[in-house]
């Protein structure tokens, strides 16, 4: 259904580390893998970012604020080229299963990939008072196709380009698509499981905004309006993009609004204000709630913990052989997780906890 609104544009951001390799797509053994939590400011990593600045959020009306972490980001205008004519783009929407949408005045609605190669134009406003600066957000392309969990969707990723040269172009690299744009996800391939179309690529999620603070942590509320552009190599995009899990409870396969940031957390392995992952590490899901995505029934798999919207709410195991990570003895120095409950299948609702992680055995 489209809930548009007069004017443009879209991006965003994405959260977390937390790369991820599928495996098993869409059947009862679908795992994901883990990346170290690198940036402890807040939580936030692997994230899209215009410059200096983290872009997670953005509106869809023109000229509107969307607040990020360290700038308000207005869309101010965008082009596209059209049967061979460069024409205005007067209004955006983004569906609930991720999709693009840009009228383009009387040209009416286009979506897909024929988004590709639109530039919208918008006006970075840091916080700490530098001046304002303007920036190009190009489409270098576009991909729709079979959702990975549930192949009767679609669900369409973008590759977004800037004209700001990044702090880290390293990490940011120049665009091989569109010469003098630099990418604003992060040159990161997962060791190698991400192929070229698919390590710059993102989500998109709409209604929700995603922030992180040092006292909060990483967490999406409820934004009516506004939408987020998660890279597919963070945390925010994993349910979507792996499981086509929506954080938008009234979406085909949504989430329940407190199963947002505990997805968020999950990816993370978020407990006690950190994230707590090392790399190579395969996890599966499960959702309890709804029932839309089943963890692996491997025997040898463990509970690592039930997560709520705080983090992890219970956990699998002994306490003294538990298997949350980032530590060679992992509940050794991990102050409280030794109190938190023992987790089984029918113990989440209860515990707060709303999804279930499980681990290797041999984590």
């Amino acid at each position: 259904m489209r809930t548009s609104t007069t004017a443009l544009l879209f991006l965003a951001s994405a959260l977390g580390c937390d790369d991820e390799l599928s495996v098993g797509i869409g059947e009862a053994d679908d795992v994901a893998q883990r990346c170290p939590a690198t940036d402890f400011s807040g939580g936030l990593s692997n994230t899209s970012r215009i410059g200096d600045h983290k872009l997670s959020n953005l509106a869809k009306t023109r000229r509107e604020p969307a607040a990020n972490d360290t700038a308000d980001v207005r869309i101010e205008g965008g082009t596209i080229e059209h049967f061979g004519s460069l024409v205005g783009i007067t209004e955006l929407d983004v569906e609930a299963d991720g999709e693009l949408k840009l009228k383009l005045g009387t040209f009416g609605w286009i979506g897909g990939t024929a988004v590709k190669g639109a530039t919208f134009y918008v006006d970075i406003d840091p916080l700490d008072g530098a001046p304002t600066f303007g920036a190009e957000l190009k489409i270098a392309d576009a991909w729709c196709s079979p959702g990975a969990y549930d192949p009767t969707m679609t669900i369409c990723r973008y590759e977004l380009v800037t004209n700001v040269v990044p702090k880290d172009p390293g990490r940011y690299p120049e665009s091989e698509k569109v010469a003098g744009y630099h990418h604003i996800c992060p040159n990161e391939d997962e060791g190698g499981a991400l192929g070229a179309d698919y390590k710059f690529s993102s989500v998109l999620s709409p209604n929700v905004s995603l922030f992180s603070s040092s006292k909060l942590g990483p967490y999406i509320t409820d934004t009516p309006g506004i939408f987020i552009n998660g890279c597919i190599n963070g945390a925010v995009s994993k349910g979507q993009f792996q499981l086509n899990a929506f954080y938008d409870p009234t979406a085909h396969r949504g989430l329940q609004v407190s199963q947002r940031t505990a997805m968020l957390r999950a990816w993370m392995a978020w407990f006690e204000d950190e994230p707590r992952t090392v790399p190579g590490r395969h996890i599966s899901m499960q959702d309890p709630l709804n029932d839309l995505f089943d963890w692996t029934s491997d025997p040898s798999w463990e509970i690592e913990a039930g997560y709520g919207a705080s983090g992890a709410r219970c956990r699998g195991g002994a306490p003294a052989t538990g298997v949350h990570r980032n530590y060679s003895d992992p509940v050794i120095g991990l102050p409280g997780w030794e109190t938190l409950p023992t987790c089984d299948t029918g113990n989440y609702t209860g515990s707060g906890a709303v999804l279930g992680v499980k681990v290797p055995g041999d984590s």
